[in-house]
């Protein structure tokens, strides 16, 4: 189970650093052009590395805790949560390039949901395992 609390903690500082250092910096740091073209670098591989890390939550909890029981669920949502983001990315932008701004801030938040959910998750996760 410490494999699992260690990969819970990995996922929650990511997305705390990346939230409260990466995204700031960027904003206050770079014009908009330069901010644009980071965040649309940088997003995916966020996304793509939390999906990692929700994977090797998955097999782990699979390997200590068989069967279909919550660190499967929670693997799965680990998993799965991160991969709606990612694919949300291109369909965010183009929305964005298209000055449709309704659609721009409704995806956004879905990803920003997401990324809270499994943010709260992998919190909890720590204080039950």
């Amino acid at each position: 189970m410490q494999y699992l609390s260690m990969i819970s903690g990995v996922i929650v500082g990511i997305i705390i650093f990346h939230t409260i250092y990466v995204t700031r910096t960027v904003f206050h740091n770079l014009d908009e052009e330069n901010t644009k073209k980071f965040l649309r670098a940088i997003f995916p591989k966020f996304f793509l590395l939390l999906n990692f890390l929700g994977f090797a939550f998955l097999l782990v909890g699979g390997y200590i805790n068989t069967g279909i029981n919550e660190i499967f669920f929670m693997g799965c949502s680990n998993t799965v949560l991160p991969a709606i983001a990612y694919f949300l990315i291109p369909i965010t932008n183009r929305a964005k390039d298209e000055g449709n701004e309704s659609k721009f801030k409704t995806l956004h938040s879905i990803s920003v949901i997401l990324t809270l959910v499994l943010l709260l998750s992998n919190s909890l996760i720590l204080l039950i395992i």
